[in-house]
């Protein structure tokens, strides 16, 4: 749910009301309270000249949501443009009009935060200056909770920036310090006082020198509610330069250096004219990070010529960029297996994987790294399927009536020094001599290629260590460490110089990288994030435009180019973290 990754914070979205970590319960409370849990940003921004909006366009996003553990019923949001008059007009598709005051039906809400469906479009009237502003009234109302109000300020015109997409940088060895140069205009109506910087980079970028009209907050490997995430440093850059309409300038270079735990690595870099800009991520990592103040040569913006950049066509998100990194790294994954047995029949099968490093993997296609594969012999029973694996039901282009292999997949974040292991329960039926369970570690590509048997990991230096047989019996056998699954992590800080045989980063898509984050208020169109996207391994693999479950039947979302899920009560979009053609 971070910019994300998991990320930010909420997202609005297009094409789905999505639950964020709120479960439905029966209606008990008496004092239930409504409340608006926030739309993005107090103030919307929109162009002087009208636009329509493209299928489910918004530019308006409202979330709403309930205190309390009951359910409220006949719920109204009521939007009251009084004070847009001569300003903005306000469309909400579904919802009935009378004179100034629009009102939409959402019957019962038993949720703590969802979001709207009715896509309300702001548009400028027909001769409002830009500058000129108005005030949207909002109601949420039910007959059994109290109601809630909000104010949103309608700005027409304004700053608005467009930045130059950054060059994929591939085969960089760690320890490289990057500088990457980012350009932007400003093509809206009204010159900027200021430019805000909002940089977000995560596991396998760190910042080299931090400037003193910077600050910076970090959160750790796991943070976001889902542990098996990357974690990320964040930049909130304050430079004092005047951009006007029309100006092309570029940032003084930033410093990103290359860890030694990096493989596949981005960071995020997002421009607006204010900390509250609209779909700025900023105000909400000012509420629940700290940030320290940096002591470096400050960061500065000049001037630059590039016509191109200002007539180009809009695209969604296209005030942020992304510097993507392919670091020439290794990972030695090691396949894990142990048996302990109980009594003569009966015992623990302990499989699972290693990282031993020095990089840090992450998939940002949403697949898992590796998937531990146990092939169970004739004469033994699966008395007990530990979380996370599955039994493999389709195999060489056919469905398996009768499944002797099962799957246990890895998360698409796998740090160096992670080690995980599932246990499953076993019973060997009696007669059947001394079996042996063959344990591999697998990609996509070998789990279901009827010519491959082992994986082929781009980022292994040793593929010997990808497999391991454990023998069954009254003796234990095995060397895993612990009898319990292990998720701790360690670092390396050995940098590997053999090279990966992974291909170039794909080509970034316009997909926005910062959840939190919708299109600039100048595109005519809703955003269209490609399908795919990093997640919690329940969510990997999405794609098209049809709703499919994970592995353990969770219900994904994935239409009309964007999805979303719940984790941990954030909204995660999934579209956040995918590339085309490429796990990267």
């Amino acid at each position: 749910m971070r910019t994300s990754r998991r990320r930010a914070l909420y997202a609005p979205l297009t094409i789905a009301a999505v639950v964020l970590g709120a479960t439905a319960v029966p209606a008990q409370a008496d004092d239930l309270k409504l409340t608006f849990t926030g739309t993005s940003n107090s103030a919307v921004q929109i162009p002087t000249k009208p636009a329509q909006p493209g299928q489910f366009g918004q530019n308006l996003f409202v979330e709403i949501g309930r205190v309390g553990a009951g359910t409220a019923h006949d719920v109204k949001v009521v939007f009251d443009t009084t004070d847009l008059t001569g300003v903005a007009d306000l469309t909400v598709p579904g919802c009935s009009t009378a004179g100034k005051t629009i009102s939409c039906d959402e019957h019962e809400l038993n949720f703590d935060r969802i979001n709207l469906l009715y896509h309300p479009w702001l548009s400028a009237v027909q001769g409002a200056a830009p500058g000129s502003h108005g005030i949207l009234h909002l109601k949420l109302t039910a007959s059994n909770a109290q109601s809630a109000s909000m104010d949103v300020r309608v700005d027409v015109g304004g700053p608005d920036f467009k930045a130059k997409p950054l060059g994929d940088q591939n085969n960089v060895k760690p320890g490289t310090v990057l500088t990457p140069s980012v350009e932007f205009a400003n093509v809206g109506d009204l010159p900027a006082s200021k430019v805000v910087v909002a940089v977000d980079a995560i596991s396998g970028i760190e910042f080299k020198q931090r400037p003193s009209n910077c600050e910076f907050a970090s959160e750790p490997d796991g943070s976001w509610g889902d542990k098996n995430w990357p974690g990320d440093t964040v930049a909130i850059c304050t430079v004092d330069a005047t951009v006007a309409p029309g100006q092309v300038v570029t940032l003084d270079p930033l410093q990103l250096g290359i860890t030694n735990s990096a493989w596949y690595t981005f960071a995020d870099v997002t421009v607006y004219p204010t900390e509250d800009a609209q779909f700025s991520q900023i105000p909400d990592w000012r509420r629940r990070l700290t940030f320290q103040r940096g002591t470096g040569p400050a960061l500065g913006a000049k001037p630059a010529s590039d016509p191109g950049l200002i007539t180009a066509p809009r695209k969604s998100y296209d005030n942020q960029v992304e510097q993507n990194v392919l670091a020439t790294n290794t990972a030695d994954f090691s396949a894990l297996g142990a048996w302990a047995p109980n009594g003569d029949k009966q015992g623990t099968l302990s499989v699972g994987f290693r990282n031993s490093g020095p990089a840090s993997i992450f998939y940002r296609s949403g697949d898992a790294v590796v998937t531990v594969q146990a092939e169970i012999p004739s004469g033994v029973t699966v008395t007990k399927v530990p979380d996370g694996c599955r039994p493999k039901t389709w195999e060489n282009g056919k469905q398996v009536a009768h499944p002797n292999k099962y799957l246990c997949e890895s998360p698409v974040f796998v740090a160096s020094g992670l080690e995980k292991v599932f246990q499953f329960g076993l019973s060997i039926d009696a007669g059947t001599t001394r079996p042996t369970v063959p344990v591999t570690l697998q990609d996509q590509d070998s789990l279901y290629n009827v010519n491959s048997t082992i994986a082929k990991l781009s980022f292994e230096p040793d593929p010997s260590h990808e497999s391991v047989s454990v023998p069954l019996g009254t003796q234990p056998s095995g060397s895993i460490p612990s009898s319990t699954p292990s998720s701790g992590t360690s670092q390396s800080s050995t940098p590997s110089t053999r090279p990966t045989s992974a291909p170039p980063i794909a080509q970034p898509t316009a997909t926005p990288s910062a959840p939190g984050q919708t299109p600039s208020a100048t595109a005519s169109a809703a955003p269209v994030p490609t399908a795919n996207a990093t997640a919690s391994p329940s969510a990997r693999a999405l794609s098209g435009d049809l709703a499919h479950t994970g592995s353990d039947g969770t219900l994904l979302i994935a239409g009309t180019g964007a999805a979303a899920i719940a984790l941990g009560g954030v909204l995660f979009t999934v579209a956040r973290r995918r590339k085309t053609a490429t796990h990267r």
